[in-house]
This record gives C-alpha cells, sequence and structure tokens, in this order.
C-alpha cells in the first residue's frame, strides 16, 4: 500500500470543488490522480461516474491501467473509471451526438500527415497571386494557419472583415480559401481530423444545451490530467459542459508545457482557477506536489536552476529525504564524430558497471543528430531502439528498405540505386559503375536528351541491358545480374501484393534477415527492433483513397519527414534490454537510469527560432483580436517591433521548459555534451559555441566536467569511418574514402590515377568523384546542418533599400512584373563572363545565378557590352571571374552570392568589379553589394590568397565606361562588416518595417505598400 505525502493527503482529502494541481516533473502526479479516484470510491463514488482525460493514447492507457490496478480491491472487478484523451472525449460526443451537428457516426479522424497530403493536393488545385502553392513549405502554412482557426473557434467572417490592403492580408486571405478549399475535401472523402471533433463538439453543445446538461449529469468528478497541453478551444468545450463548480481537478506543470508549437497554451493551466470557479465565482483551489519521486539530489537541483530561467514558471521540486546524491557531468568534444564516439565508449563503461541497456536513455533536441550517435554505438555492438520515426529512417536496416521501395516505384531514383549496390550485398564501388553511367549517358535511338536536359536512360536500363554494356565482367557482373533476378522478383511482388507483404519481400529476397542472424546479439536485437517497428507501419498505414499504393506511401514517409506531426504521442518503448534513442519531445512521461544529452551547442539546445508567430509580418499566424488566450500574447497597441521581442521571449521560455523536460528524465546519472563542429563543411563555417543551457549546467558547483577538447581544425566531412569499405577497382579503400581525400587533396585523383597506370581516364573519375559528393551527403550517416536562414546578396541590397520590399520578395513573395531590363543585364553578364573565361560556356546559363540589383536593369544609352570591349578589363586576365561563395554571418544568416570579377592592379593589390550594364546611381544601398564582396574576400576561401591592398568599384557600362571606386582599408572593411551583420539581425529578428525612399518609384509592391503610397503622394512619381 502507498502511504501518500502530506501534499498527496491534502489533494485526497479535497471534497470542495474544483481544484488545480500544480505536479512537478517526477512527483508521482499519475499515482496522485489513482489514489484520489480511490478515496473517492471508498466514500463511495461509483467509478462509472469518474471521468478520467488526459493528453495522448499512451498516457490514457497508462492512467486507466493504474486507476484499475488500484480499484481492484475497493470496487470488485469489471468496474472501472472512464478515461480518454481530449480528442477522444470529444470523438465520443462526436459518436453519439453527431447527428445533430451533422457528422456521420462512423466517420473516419484522419492523422496530420494524411491532413498534409490532402493540404498538398488542393493547393494545386487553386490559382494564387500571393501564396507559392508549387513550393512544400506552403503546406506548413496552410496547416499552421487553419490549426490555429480550429484552435481558436475563428469564424472565418470574423477573419474576412479585420482584413487590410497591406500586407499581410493578401496571402492571409489566401491562406483562407486554401483552408476552406481543404474543409471541403475533407466533406467529400468523408473524415474529419482531430481539430473537427473539437470544434464539432463545442458547436453540438452550444446549439443544444440538453446535450451538455446530459453529459454533465453522467459524472460526479472530471480529471484532467496533463492539462497545460490543452488549446484554447479544449478549454471552451470542458467549460461548456464543466464550468460553474462542478468537481473538476486539473493537473498540469506549465514548466512541462513543450508543445506551444502545435496550439498548446500555458495560459490554460495558470487561468484555470478563474475558468472553472466555485459555484459562487470564488476561484478554484490550489494544491502543489514539490516532491520529486524520481531523481537524485543533484539531477533535481539541475532541474531546479533550469526551472529558474523559465518566467512565471512553477515551485522547485525536492528530492525525497532519502534520494542519492546522483551525478551531473558535462563534455566538448572536438567534433560531432567525437562527441558520438565519447557517448558511446560511456554508454559501453556504464553497462560494465552494472547499468542495463534499456537503463540508458539519449535524448536530441533535433533528429538530425541521432544519426551519428546510432553508428558509433552500432559499431561497439551496443543494442539501440530508436524510437522516433524520423530517426528510424535513417538507420541502415531501414533505410535499405526504403531505398528498394523508391527504386521499386521510380527506376530513376540514382541515389536510392546507389545505396544499394554499394551497400553490403552488392558491395560494388564506384570503379564498378562507371562503365553503366558511360552507356546512361550515350545517345538515344532519337535524341541524347529528354525533355528537361537529363540523359536519355536510368542507370538502371544499363543494368536491364547489362549484356551491351562494354567493360562488365567478373565479380562486379555477377553482383549485377544478382541484383536484376532479385529486382525482377520484387517488381512483380510491388504490383501485386500488399506494402507489408512487399516490406517482408525485400527483407526475404535481397537475404536481409540472414543478414540480421548474423550479427551479433547487440546488432541483431537492434536490427529487428527497428524493422520490426517499420514494418508495422507499412501494416497500419492505409490511403484515404484508393488502395495502398507505393507512390502513396513514399509520400507519406516523405512527409512524415519534413513534418513528424504524427509523432506527438509519447514514445512507446518495446521493453527489450536496448539504449534508447529518441527526442525530447518524446520522452516526455519516461524515465530512465541514466540520460544523455548531446549537441547542446548555440543556436541547436536552446533552439533559435525559424520565425517568429507575429501576425503583424507573417500571414500564417492569427491576428491578436481573434485568439482565445487569456490573456492574448499581446495587444492591439503592440507594434510589429515589439511584438517580436515578446515572442523571442516566448521562444526561448518553451526551450527552457524542453530542457526542463530532458533533464528530469534522468533518475541517477546525467550527460550533457557538445562539440565544436557539426554537420557539411560551408565557407568560411565558425565553430559551435555551448549553449546557455550547456554554460548553467558546467556551471553548477557540483557538476563534474569530463573533458573539453581543444579547437582544431574543422574535419572535411563529419561522417563514422567505414568499418568495411566495398571494394572498388578504382579506390582501393571505398569511394568514400576517395571522396574525402579529394576534397583534403585535388590533386589526389590524379596520383591514384598515375599510380595505377590509368591517367586518360583521370577526368573521367574526377568527374565521378564529383557527381557522388551529393550522393554522399544522402547517405544518413551525414550530420546536417541546421537550416540556418539563407539570402543573396541582392536580398541584403533590396533589405538596405526597403526591409518591407524584402520581405515581399524573400520570405512571402508577392507576384513581381517581367523585367526585359533585368533579362538583358544578365545576358551582358553572361558575355563578359565568357569573353574573360576564353571560352564557351560548360553549364546552362541561368540569368538568376547573377547578382541582379537595381542598378543594373536601369535603360543603358549605348552598348554596355562595346563599352566593356573598350576598357582596361577586357584585355585584363582576371584573378577570379564569378566566383560563387557563401559567407556565414555571426547573426545567423547566410550570404550566397557571385562577384562578378577580380583583377590585378599595378600596386600588386586586387580591385573587386562589379559591372553595372546601367548609368551611375547615387544610391546609397547599393554600396551593400560591394562591401559584402569585399567581406567574403577576405573571410572566404577563393583559393588565390587576396594580398594587402583591395579596392572594390562598381564599373557602370550605361554610357561608356565609369568607375567608381573606394579603397578597402581597416576602418571601411570593419564598417562593412557591421553592416551586414546589422542587416543580418534584422532579418534574424523579423525586422521588416517600410522605409520609404525614391526606391518606391520603382517598386513592383505600391499598390500593397501604404507607406509607400503615402511617400509618392508627398514626393511625387
Amino acid at each position: 500500500m502507498i502511504t501518500p505525502t502530506p501534499e498527496q493527503a491534502a489533494v485526497l482529502a479535497h471534497r470542495d470543488g474544483p481544484l488545480r494541481i500544480s505536479a512537478g516533473a517526477g512527483t508521482g502526479k499519475t499515482t496522485t490522480v489513482a489514489l484520489y479516484v480511490r478515496s473517492l470510491v471508498e466514500d463511495g463514488t461509483p467509478p462509472e461516474e469518474i471521468l478520467g482525460i488526459t493528453f495522448t493514447n499512451k498516457a490514457a492507457s497508462e492512467l486507466a491501467d493504474r486507476i484499475r490496478s488500484i480499484l481492484a480491491d475497493v470496487a470488485g472487478p469489471g468496474r472501472e473509471a472512464e478515461v480518454h484523451t481530449y480528442h477522444g472525449f470529444a470523438a465520443s460526443l462526436v459518436r453519439e451526438f453527431g447527428a445533430l451537428a451533422g457528422i456521420e457516426r462512423e466517420t473516419p479522424v484522419i492523422t496530420p500527415t494524411f491532413a498534409r497530403q490532402i493540404l498538398y493536393d488542393v493547393l494545386q488545385r487553386r490559382e494564387f497571386r500571393h501564396l507559392d502553392a508549387t513550393w512544400v513549405g506552403s503546406v506548413d502554412k496552410v496547416q499552421r494557419f487553419g490549426a490555429a482557426l480550429e484552435d481558436h473557434l475563428v469564424d472565418p467572417n470574423d477573419l474576412v472583415s479585420l482584413a487590410e490592403d497591406a500586407e499581410p492580408w493578401p496571402e492571409r486571405l489566401e491562406l483562407l480559401a486554401a483552408w476552406g478549399d481543404y474543409r471541403a475535401e475533407k466533406r467529400r472523402l468523408g473524415v474529419v481530423d482531430y481539430s473537427d471533433l473539437i470544434s464539432a463538439a463545442v458547436t453540438l453543445l452550444t446549439r443544444h444545451p440538453d446535450v451538455a446538461t446530459r453529459i454533465r449529469s453522467r459524472f460526479r468528478v472530471v480529471l484532467l490530467d496533463e492539462y497545460q497541453d490543452t488549446n484554447p478551444a479544449q478549454r471552451i468545450l470542458l467549460q461548456s459542459l464543466f464550468g460553474d463548480g462542478f468537481p473538476v481537478v486539473a493537473v498540469g506543470d506549465t514548466d512541462q508545457t513543450i508543445y506551444e508549437w502545435r496550439g498548446a497554451t500555458p495560459d490554460n493551466f495558470h487561468e484555470f482557477i478563474h475558468h472553472f470557479p466555485h459555484g459562487d465565482g470564488r476561484p478554484a483551489r490550489e494544491l502543489s506536489l514539490t516532491l520529486n519521486r524520481r531523481s537524485d539530489r543533484l539531477i533535481v537541483a539541475t532541474a531546479n536552476e533550469i526551472r529558474r530561467q523559465i518566467e512565471g514558471g512553477g515551485e522547485d521540486l525536492e528530492a525525497l529525504p532519502g534520494a542519492g546524491t546522483g551525478s551531473v557531468a558535462v563534455h566538448w568534444a572536438a567534433d560531432a564524430v567525437a562527441e558520438a564516439d565519447w557517448i558511446a565508449d560511456r554508454v559501453l563503461r556504464l553497462h560494465q558497471e552494472g547499468v542495463p541497456w534499456r537503463e540508458i536513455a539519449i535524448l536530441f533536441r533535433k533528429n538530425r543528430h541521432v544519426a551519428l550517435v546510432h553508428d558509433a554505438l552500432t559499431e561497439r555492438e551496443i543494442p539501440i531502439e530508436v524510437a522516433n520515426l524520423g530517426g528510424l529512417l535513417s538507420v541502415p536496416e531501414v533505410a535499405d528498405v526504403r531505398a528498394w521501395m523508391r527504386v521499386l516505384h521510380s527506376p530513376e531514383d540514382g541515389p536510392a540505386l546507389l545505396r544499394i549496390l554499394t551497400g553490403p550485398r552488392y558491395r560494388l564501388g564506384l570503379g564498378d559503375l562507371a562503365h553503366l553511367s558511360r552507356w546512361a549517358s550515350r545517345p538515344g535511338e532519337e535524341t541524347d536528351l529528354d525533355h528537361e536536359g537529363l540523359p536519355a536512360h536510368t542507370m538502371l536500363e544499363a543494368i536491364e541491358n547489362l549484356e551491351d554494356v562494354e567493360g562488365s565482367s567478373g565479380r562486379a557482373r555477377r553482383a549485377l545480374e544478382r541484383f536484376r533476378r532479385e529486382f525482377r522478383t520484387l517488381l512483380e511482388v510491388a504490383h501485386g501484393d500488399t506494402l507489408a507483404e512487399l516490406a517482408r519481400a525485400i527483407l526475404e529476397v535481397t537475404g536481409a534477415w540472414k543478414e540480421v542472424e548474423a550479427m551479433s546479439p547487440a546488432g541483431r536485437l537492434s536490427a529487428r527492433l527497428n524493422l520490426y517497428r517499420f514494418l508495422d507501419l507499412t501494416e497500419e498505414w492505409s490511403p484515404l483513397e484508393g488502395r495502398p499504393s507505393l507512390a502513396a506511401f513514399l509520400a507519406h514517409l516523405e512527409l512524415m519527414e519534413e513534418n513528424p506531426a504524427d509523432e506527438l504521442d509519447a514514445a512507446r518503448l518495446s521493453g527489450e534490454d536496448a539504449v534508447a534513442l529518441l527526442t525530447v519531445h518524446r520522452s516526455k512521461g519516461l524515465e530512465w537510469d541514466v540520460v544523455f544529452i548531446p549537441a547542446v551547442s548555440q543556436g541547436n539546445f536552446p533552439s533559435r527560432s525559424s520565425g517568429f508567430e507575429n501576425p503583424y509580418t507573417r500571414p500564417q499566424w492569427l491576428p491578436h483580436e481573434l485568439r482565445r488566450d487569456t490573456p492574448p500574447p499581446f495587444d492591439g497597441a503592440t507594434d510589429p517591433k515589439l511584438a517580436t521581442d515578446i515572442l523571442r521571449d516566448r521562444h526561448l521560455r518553451q526551450e527552457w521548459r524542453t530542457a526542463y523536460v530532458a533533464v528530469t528524465r534522468a533518475r541517477h546519472r546525467l550527460f550533457v555534451t557538445g562539440s565544436h563542429w557539426y554537420g557539411v563543411p560551408v565557407p568560411n563555417q565558425r565553430p559551435a559555441t555551448p549553449s546557455p543551457l550547456f554554460e548553467l549546467i558546467a556551471g553548477l558547483p557540483f557538476t563534474d566536467d569530463l573533458g573539453q577538447a581543444p579547437l582544431a581544425e574543422r574535419p572535411e566531412i563529419l561522417r563514422a569511418p567505414d568499418r568495411e569499405p566495398a571494394p572498388d577497382p578504382l579506390f582501393p579503400d571505398g569511394w568514400a574514402a576517395a571522396v574525402r581525400a579529394a576534397l583534403a587533396d585535388p590533386s589526389h585523383v590524379e596520383t591514384l590515377a598515375e599510380a595505377r597506370g590509368v591517367t586518360h581516364q583521370v577526368e573521367d573519375w574526377s568527374s565521378t568523384i564529383q557527381q557522388r559528393l551529393f550522393e554522399l551527403e544522402q547517405v544518413p550517416t551525414v550530420a546536417r546542418p541546421e537550416a540556418a536562414p539563407v539570402t543573396s546578396v541582392t536580398g541584403l541590397v533590396t533589405f538596405a533599400a526597403c526591409p518591407r520590399r524584402y520581405y515581399w520578395t524573400e520570405v512571402d513573395p508577392l507576384p513581381r512584373r517581367p523585367s526585359p531590363a533585368a533579362r538583358r543585364g544578365a545576358d551582358i553578364h553572361r558575355r563578359i563572363e565568357l569573353h574573360s573565361l576564353g571560352r564557351v560556356p560548360l553549364v546552362e546559363f541561368d540569368p538568376e545565378s547573377y547578382d541582379m540589383v537595381e542598378a543594373d536593369r536601369a535603360e543603358p544609352k549605348t552598348d554596355p557590352f562595346a563599352a566593356y570591349l573598350s576598357s582596361p578589363y577586357a584585355s585584363t586576365r582576371p584573378v577570379l571571374v564569378e566566383s560563387a561563395f557563401e559567407l556565414p554571418l555571426s547573426s545567423g544568416i547566410r550570404v550566397r552570392g557571385r562577384i562578378d570579377a577580380v583583377y590585378p592592379t599595378r600596386e600588386e593589390g586586387w580591385e573587386i568589379v562589379d559591372f553595372k550594364t546601367g548609368r551611375r546611381r547615387s544610391d546609397p544601398w547599393l554600396e551593400v553589394q560591394l562591401q559584402a564582396y569585399a567581406v567574403a574576400i577576405r573571410s572566404v576561401d577563393f583559393g588565390p590568397r587576396p594580398p594587402e591592398g583591395l579596392a572594390a568599384s562598381f564599373v557602370y557600362l550605361g554610357d561608356g565606361v565609369d568607375v567608381d571606386r573606394r579603397d578597402v582599408d581597416a576602418e571601411w572593411l570593419s564598417r562593412a562588416q557591421d553592416r551586414l551583420e546589422s542587416i543580418g539581425r534584422a532579418i534574424i529578428d523579423d525586422d521588416f518595417e517600410p522605409t520609404p525612399s525614391p526606391a518606391c518609384r520603382n517598386c513592383d509592391f505600391q499598390r500593397f505598400c501604404a507607406a509607400g503610397r503615402a511617400w509618392l503622394e508627398e514626393n511625387g512619381p
């Protein structure tokens, strides 16, 4: 029998109306709820008249089991309380009374991923002026916008009544139209989504108050678990049923509100005492649970320090009087591979000390950091269970099955085919496949290229015609023949059997199960757990229309990878003795003896926002006037810049809550790690630094410092070493090793070819390596870089002219008038480029590749190219020509651009030149273009080392040759760097206020911009 603590005893004694229980992490809230139900039953309340509602299916199952167990000796067999999820409870209302709301009893409920599929389809059917329906991110926009409408029960007519001509309203109204199409398509398909269940239930109870009375009469007490994760619509539904003094007990923890991005609001829990008052209007009673029953003292102390970073958080946790000391440690590694190796070695040591594998978890802020740690654990034969779908699709055994599915569906899928052929079953190297590439590149019977400019044949066609391919012999030919036989067998299965049968056939035909059985016990367990989880997915999935096709399933996987909305439920672990790998969000409600938290670096954890929920600047966010938060995040008097500051603080609080959840999963030991280098290299990449979370934990007096690796040069590729590289006739160490060597030393391929007597193939092999760089980055074990915001040099100049114009050009693009002048300017730039190179182009002309700012678009008086030919630049050999670069700024922005040319000067310096095909302009914002180029020359490795003396010039060619030159000294360069960083920070902060100027006269967006029109009225067109 459980002995209640004094805090729990106070809860169990409560019988007077509504109650809010603030239950900190690990304080036994589920046990407390079950004990409370027992106390009610012991006092005479029938179990059937107790309603429990919680958030996830897993939590509902656990709560029902706990109540059932604790009531076994009190209520007798077969008597249970009613337990639902919040959506499940709404669904039960709709099933029973849905006819009154126009919803059939057995209407299927679709998941968020299916909702995305419908949205994608409907976006292709409508024409938009402001919304880019071809961009997959538009699906996210519409889904976020529509979810906000439903979460706040907004009438579309109320939204339309607020509309203005200015941005972001034109696009917002198109989002509303797209959402209307989505709702119509759901009706056609006869399905509803989760939001429909809540809104339908609210509508039902509003129109039929007698239904609310009937529901209310069935229960004596209602228990609301995880109440901090509810949204305003769910709160309004519950108020309509159980307001006015009904005995409602809400349990939650505002410090664990980590789902705001999906509509949850911590205000529901904060304001519960006013939303559910006593019948006489008094606020509901408040009690707390602060005694942590899970974690040792130092874990609890760490959690409290993190909690103090959360404004408006709950009370400090207290450890049990008999709790152990525990341990907290940090480690900073040289790079992501070294960090993964350190974690794996520490996991191995802990197990050798007696810790079961299942009592160790590695919790990631983001899925992209899973792969390297997975590889390091696998290399040490440590059994692992990947509990996130995003991570599951990247583990080798599952990725191989998916690659087969992709090739069976799309024979032209080169990366998937390459993964299969170079993998452990066929073990082919790039040299074994080069002759196939040559055959595929040969002219077809009618044309050399297809309509998109791609080779007329695929590599799979080359394998099908293997007898006609020259150079195919020996071991490689036998492997390709085996692949062909197995591909044909599986193709028959793919056309006739179910997805689950196809997945099982792939595993059987390719001998994957035999390979699994041949693994070490740890590897065998890991592979089986991962494959079983994927097979379960193929069994459970079915499309909304038609048979479960392979194409639809692969599209479903891609949607889940891009936005794993179906992973909102807490993870369900198998219980096998394996180390768990999952994200922090999926770990909620779970606990382990030992927890590792990797990649705690600046910008990753706490994570920087990809865009604040600012309704003044972004159309997908709901105007504050229509939100049902109490109080709203900001009021109508708030300007956009202040709103961004408020929302930035709100985002940071949610990140600290996520850290609090992560830390409190540990019982005895906590390890926090990071490293200097992550991801694939980018030009001038800066090393990662410890985040505020890492520094906070490292600075605690009891934290053990387990090593801080010195900063060293960044490795070219952060990827676990190949344990068994495939044999290759040219690359004895494997093709991945060849890519690394070529990156480190461009002459490596030539040296290797000379040693093997194949110098005539140097160009061919060099090209092969370059072509395979992309495939290397597609291998799941590559650590992905964080998707930092990217802009162009043209974008910087646009922002300097007017931030609002940048917003309409780069952030939420509006339609623009075609510009023949811009096209002419790009043509001239191309001719200058080819003249400088002294040859014909090797790539197709792409006018968008040039940095074309407005100065290029002015109508020239004379022939710009003739002016160029008459200038000294035409007869001078440049140091650099059309040199592309990517410049990371410390503000978090990455800038991409192309410098027209760099010329040597008589003073043994360099002159950076940007050719302008128009006439000289005095606009101050144009200077940003030369500033970006000069900073890039000093920061990015273009090959030749720049000299001390630098100059930067605009060379105008629209009326003869007019050179506008400035010297680039240290002071000028410092000002340039500061200006670029200032623009970068403003872009990150969503600071897009208009700055009217003469640029308004040539702006494509005059009709949308009230500030610009006002300036033109005052100053003239």
